[in-house]
């Protein structure tokens, strides 16, 4: 097994087509039926089912795909490691959750790809556990996240902004015009993140504690869907306070005051305390950091 087949591997799979990755990557496709033929010896496995004019994975090409981006990600770290350049360049993943990537990070990745425009920026959504793992795995270089202080050995964290949680209605809500108690949330419609996000995991916690149940909920993972909804009046949902600022000053929401013991959320910037900083990387949390200095002066 070698890096070449590896590269050969990895764009058959993203493309599809054994052809479109010759063109691709330069080969002809004689040498890319080859190189696929030899890993597939080599492992001792099938990597792709070819029906007809379809390729796809199969179920062990999946798993390997996974380790074949491992190999080929550490190969181009070393070797950017070790080529001295004066401009900071090559690839940067990038994990986040949807509230940050619409509402804080676009401007902050404007910034960036102005100064830094051979960098290539690649950005994975997930939640904050997943974001974790993939960090630990090295699937993701670097994130920005929102949660309660993450206390991890293996992590290098910087805390950039407290980010207020509100309990959020329609302004013609009934539990708009009281203090709630987590009692209240069991006559209504709570309307709730996906699986995994903090924000929900901290509301469940609260009712879980309280033997609570909500009358009703709703499961949405669009923040822009969650606002609709509350506006609709179709029930209360929490989110940070930038993410409903606008509907706020709008008259469009209201906050529905209260007392429940929220954990203190804030955006931070996690990375792993062994991830070798590139020159890309070093400028990206240099960037950061300007960014949300910026906003609080």
């Amino acid at each position: 097994m070698d890096f070449r087949q590896l590269r050969t591997f990895l764009s058959i799979a993203k493309m599809g087509s054994f052809i479109e990755a010759a063109t691709h990557l330069g080969y002809t496709p004689s040498t890319v039926t080859t190189h696929i033929k030899n890993l597939e010896s080599y492992l001792g496995i099938k990597l792709f089912d070819r029906l007809g004019h379809k390729i796809n994975l199969t179920s062990e090409g999946r798993t390997f795909k996974a380790y074949a981006e491992k190999i080929t990600k550490l190969i181009d770290e070393a070797k950017e490691a070790v080529t001295p350049s004066p401009i900071p360049h090559g690839t940067i993943i990038l994990g986040t959750g949807e509230s940050l990537s619409t509402y804080k990070i676009p401007t902050l990745l404007q910034t960036y790809r102005h100064d830094y425009a051979n960098v290539e920026l690649i950005l994975k959504f997930e939640n904050c556990s997943k974001i974790r793992d993939c960090i630990r795995n090295n699937e993701m270089d670097i994130a920005l996240i929102i949660n309660r202080k993450v206390e991890d050995p293996d992590f290098i964290v910087k805390c950039l902004s407290i980010e207020p949680m509100l309990f959020i209605t329609a302004p013609n809500h009934p539990l708009a015009k009281k203090t709630i108690s987590l009692q209240d949330l069991s006559e209504t419609c709570l309307i709730l993140t996906e699986p995994g996000c903090s924000y929900r995991a901290t509301i469940e916690n609260l009712l879980h504690t309280a033997d609570v149940t909500p009358r009703s909920r709703m499961e949405v993972n669009s923040i822009e869907s969650i606002k609709q909804l509350v506006m609709l009046g179709l029930g209360i949902s929490m989110l940070p306070r930038f993410t409903v600022e606008k509907e706020l000053q709008n008259n469009q929401l209201a906050v529905a005051t209260h007392h429940l013991p929220l954990p203190q959320y804030m955006t931070q910037l996690i990375y792993h305390k062994r991830k070798w900083l590139s020159p890309a990387l070093r400028a990206f949390i240099e960037t950061v950091d300007q960014a949300f200095i910026g906003s609080h002066t």
